[in-house]
């Protein structure tokens, strides 16, 4: 809008003007040099006014965009940086733990070996005890078998004798044949 009435201004103003009658392209001309400071004015006025506001707003939009993805960047980073921290403090908890359930299950372990081999040693003394005192007992049931089975032979063998009468070479006699039978 201004733009093109500066535009017919200057054409209306370099028509009315008298070209120089020689010198060329070289001479200098006062009126057109003055129209040309004014026009360089007038253009630089609007583009301060119009052109670099919006360059300046877009530049620093931009540089906000640029300043708000590196303090993202940078709090991404710390956040990383803190979670690969927290995962590696809880990576050296569990193993840690693992460490602590490991000298635990060994002292368990180790616990309930002594704990076995006390109850063999003890039901291996009961079972030996047992045996020791069922052998005494079958001892004396024996020694009382054999006492009464010899108090049997005993009386059998002087019942044959008193039946025979016989004298000591043949009481002799008869108990060896009584106690080869008896074998």
């Amino acid at each position: 809008m201004i733009l093109p009435a500066v535009a017919e201004l200057s054409a209306a103003v370099a028509a009315g003007v008298p070209a120089p009658a020689e010198g060329g392209i070289f001479s200098i001309n006062p009126g057109l040099i003055i129209w040309t400071w004014v026009l360089f004015l007038l253009t630089l006025m609007i583009l301060w006014w119009k052109v670099f506001p919006a360059i300046s707003s877009g530049l620093e939009a931009r540089h906000r965009k640029i300043q708000d993805s590196i303090d993202e960047a940078r709090r991404a980073g710390d956040e990383a940086r803190q979670l690969v921290q927290r995962q590696e403090d809880a990576l050296a908890e569990a193993r840690q733990q693992a460490v602590r359930l490991l000298e635990q299950s060994r002292a368990t372990a180790d616990s309930i070996r002594r704990q076995l081999l006390e109850e063999g040693r003890e039901q291996q003394q009961a079972m030996l005890r047992e045996a020791e005192r069922q052998i005494a007992h079958d001892r004396e049931r024996l020694k009382t078998e054999v006492r009464a089975e010899a108090v049997d032979v005993a009386l059998a063998a002087a019942e044959k004798l008193l039946r025979e009468r016989l004298d000591a070479d043949q009481n002799r006699r008869v108990v060896r044949e009584f106690l080869a039978e008896l074998k």
